[in-house]
């Protein structure tokens, strides 16, 4: 099952920067994003927004980040967005590497509600997992956005150390949007809105690319997360009846009842979050979507095989536990204050040294 699924999710980018070949339905760069919520038939998303003051557990979440940018230095003309997380400190935003492995502007905005920022910065640097190759679903769909300069007054996240796996995770991003049960693609309807929901982490893959190491076997780069898109019944539970087909041990519900969701176009780079008891920790980023009953399991347990988030749709986000350790190589440096509080220390020191000559 872990090849199976590794070798097809690869996905395209909008605009193909893939080859033909590997071009899907689902978009990369406006990919697995827009939240699309299962309330009932006819909640409508604008019952899901992200609020201004909007807490949970007493945590507001204006460290959401909505990430706007094109490849052609002229934000506007033809450009993509993708959603992403504040780090604690101020400095980095967590998001996919399809987010950020080709682009010559962005801007990053944080707590946007209606349209209106909080608090707005460039792209000073992108630290693109070293492992991202351009293909979906090897576990290395990360990275680090370095700002121009720090967010000093929302507050950031911490990252979940721990495999997350059963969790019920609460889900963000500033995508697309729709219902389970649209006759239509998700849309851009509720620009200027991020959204949330829920879901639970079913099962949770090791991710390999063979093209690495072509013919050389399978070679690990990370874990990631898969979320199907449930509405109640058992034909819609996707993952249970992979499950079953395959004799696999794993086992999904048929999920949260009005409080499911799934990501859509937009929503790419988006965290997921897991509540530890005393904070809210990304453990994972959103990465891709992937229309996976059509002709594989029969009946199709897709409501709709024309839409790209509809009932019995799958996504994945890549682990953030399994890459916690490239994270914190990129983000552990000092924080501008620490740089001022250091350079104070050595005038310091200094003007010792040289009362003690004197």
């Amino acid at each position: 099952m872990r090849g199976a699924i590794a070798a097809a999710v690869a996905m395209a980018a909008a605009g193909g920067a893939l080859a033909a070949s590997q071009r899907t339905t689902m978009p990369l760069f406006v990919p697995a994003a827009g939240v699309t919520p299962l309330t009932s038939h006819t909640s409508p998303p604008s019952e899901w927004r992200l609020t201004d003051g909007m807490q949970f557990n007493g945590v507001s979440f204006d460290g959401l980040a909505r990430l706007s940018f094109d490849n052609d230095g002229d934000l506007g003309n033809g450009f993509y967005v993708c959603s992403g997380a504040l780090l604690s400190g101020g400095r980095y935003v967590l998001t996919a590497a399809h987010c950020a492995d080709d682009f010559n502007v962005m801007t990053v905005e944080f707590g946007v509600y209606n349209d209106v920022a909080k608090a707005t910065r460039g792209a000073a640097t992108a630290h693109v997992h070293a492992s991202w190759t351009g293909t979906l679903g090897t576990g290395a769909d990360m990275a680090i956005i370095e700002l121009d300069a720090p967010v000093t007054d929302i507050q950031g996240f911490n990252i979940s150390t721990t495999n997350n796996v059963g969790s019920q995770m609460l889900i963000m991003g500033y995508g697309t949007t729709g219902t389970g049960d649209a006759s239509g693609n998700p849309n851009w309807n509720e620009w200027g809105w991020a959204h949330y929901g829920w879901n639970e982490a079913d099962v949770g893959i090791v991710a390999f690319d063979e093209a690495h190491t072509p013919g050389n076997g399978w070679t690990y780069d990370g874990d990631e997360y898969v979320f199907d898109f449930d509405n109640g019944t058992v034909r819609n539970n996707t993952l249970q009846r992979l499950a079953n087909s395959a004799g696999a041990s794993f086992s999904s519900s048929t999920g949260l009842g009005a409080d499911e969701a799934l990501i859509a176009g937009g929503d790419s780079g988006g965290p997921d979050f897991v509540w530890n008891g005393s904070e809210w920790l990304v453990a994972g980023v959103h990465s891709w979507g992937w229309q996976f009953c059509q002709g594989r399991i029969t009946p199709s347990c897709d409501v709709n095989s024309a839409v790209s988030s509809s009932y019995g749709d799958l996504s994945g986000s890549t682990a953030v536990y399994a890459q916690a350790a490239w994270i914190n190589s990129v983000v552990a440096v000092p924080e501008p204050g620490t740089y001022g509080l250091m350079a104070m220390g050595l005038l310091a020191v200094a003007g010792a040294a040289r009362r003690r000559r004197t």
